[in-house]
């Protein structure tokens, strides 16, 4: 732990942790325990750890290693810092241990995650992350499988230096710089997300676990998978539980949260090399076709680019402007996704609260009428929530003749 912060006072870029590790564990006494105390005050110390079980190697006794687990996470839980967690053929004693001392009340990392997929799900409804490291390279790891089930939102990309070498430099010393290869696999496994995507989620993961407070100023344009999207307003004629903007201000990595709505010449200025997105997509915190002027000379400009634009909207561009306004929208947008989310009326009102009152649900579905008789392309999404009808909701885009996409309530992006 000494020596963790003299690093840290070198370096600028490195943080540290501090703690007993379940090795050494039999060592932690009241005055070993004063001291990583007087340590985790230190400016540049942003967690306990590692502390937790190691059943595999039993260097202390498992009496001792309980004792001194639980006595880690209430000093945690007094300074307020999150755990970094080493469990080894003991993720049952872990778990157990975590939520009896209510350790998700600061939160943590559970460190080259081997656990199941049922031990992940336990943990990540304790709001814990999961560290990945070059054990996802090996091709007889059954780690893969469970990071695949893990939200990309709870994962941190780690190296556990110098042991556990990522392919190709397995059976070497690992280092630091090895840790891309733990997100080219991970980008495997979430694809169609890039390398880029990956880098910039679990980055962010790490500097809100840690609490690193390095800023990420708000976006207008960003990109996500092969897509480019244009944030140009937050503000939104719908006010639906389900909604992302109730709980962070990012998505995928993404700050949205605007200061200010920014002019044209700003969204323009946003564009880089349209030449690489498949489409732009007028998607931010809020309801674009409240800025329809501005979103309509964008679209001009993208189109003069040659790009295929796309709209994604809660379709009461009409109610906004109290006039038809899919017109204005030919020739400037190839596809119009609308959320109209459930499958009938008084759900609508229910859990999208409009603010143009009740029965709202009917001029979202005109509104998509008047986009399928004049834009080239139209879809309806819809929530897999629970009460949502989807078979009802595929008759709806049946009926309609236009494009079905089911999304992921709890899942945005």
């Amino acid at each position: 732990s000494l020596k963790s912060i003299q690093l840290t006072e070198e370096f600028e870029q490195i943080y540290a942790a501090v703690g007993f590790h379940p090795h050494d564990a039999k060592d932690l006494n009241e005055k070993s325990l004063k001291k990583i105390e007087e340590l985790a005050n230190h400016p540049k110390v942003v967690a306990l750890g590692e502390i937790g079980l190691d059943f595999y190697r039993n260097l202390s006794s498992r009496e001792d290693q309980i004792r001194s687990f639980r006595e880690q996470i209430e000093l945690a839980k007094n300074l307020n810092l999150p755990i970094v967690v080493h469990s080894r053929e003991a993720h049952d004693q872990i778990l157990e241990i975590l939520k009896d001392t209510n350790a998700q009340q600061v939160g943590g990392v559970l460190h080259s995650f081997t656990g199941t997929a049922d031990h992940a799900k336990l943990a990540q409804d304790m709001g814990f992350y999961f560290g990945f490291n070059g054990m996802l390279t090996y091709k007889e790891s059954k780690t893969v499988q469970v990071a695949r089930g893990v939200p990309i939102d709870s994962i941190l990309i780690e190296t556990d230096c110098p042991y556990l070498p990522p392919v190709p430099h397995r059976g070497k010393r690992n280092q630091p710089a090895y840790v891309k290869y733990v997100l080219e696999k991970l980008t495997d496994l979430f694809s169609p997300l890039t390398f880029e995507d990956l880098e910039r989620i679990t980055s962010l993961n790490a500097n809100q676990l840690f609490r690193l407070d390095k800023k990420s100023p708000p976006k207008i344009a960003y990109p996500i998978r092969n897509s480019l999207y244009l944030n140009i307003t937050n503000r939104c004629s719908n006010s639906c539980c389900f909604c992302v903007r109730n709980y962070t201000d990012f998505v995928k990595g993404h700050n949205l949260r605007l200061d200010r709505e920014p002019s044209y010449q700003e969204v323009i200025g946003s564009l880089n090399h349209l030449e690489k997105y498949k489409e732009v997509v007028f998607c931010g915190y809020g309801e674009p076709t409240i800025r329809l002027d501005l979103l309509k000379e964008v679209a001009k400009f993208l189109k003069g680019k040659n790009a295929k634009v796309r709209l994604n909207t809660n379709g009461q561009g009409n109610l906004i402007h109290k006039r038809n306004v899919v017109p204005e929208l030919v020739g400037l947008v190839d596809t119009a996704s609308i959320s109209l989310n459930v499958d009938d009326s008084k759900k609508y009102d229910q859990l999208c609260k409009s603010e143009f009152g009740e029965n709202i649900f009917e001029k979202v579905v005109d509104f998509a009428k008047e986009c399928k008789r004049l834009l080239p392309k139209t879809a309806l999404t819809f929530l897999d929530m629970p009460g949502v009808d989807l078979k009802r909701c595929e008759k709806i885009a049946k009926e309609l003749g236009v494009e079905l996409r089911i999304r992921h309530y709890n899942k945005v992006g």
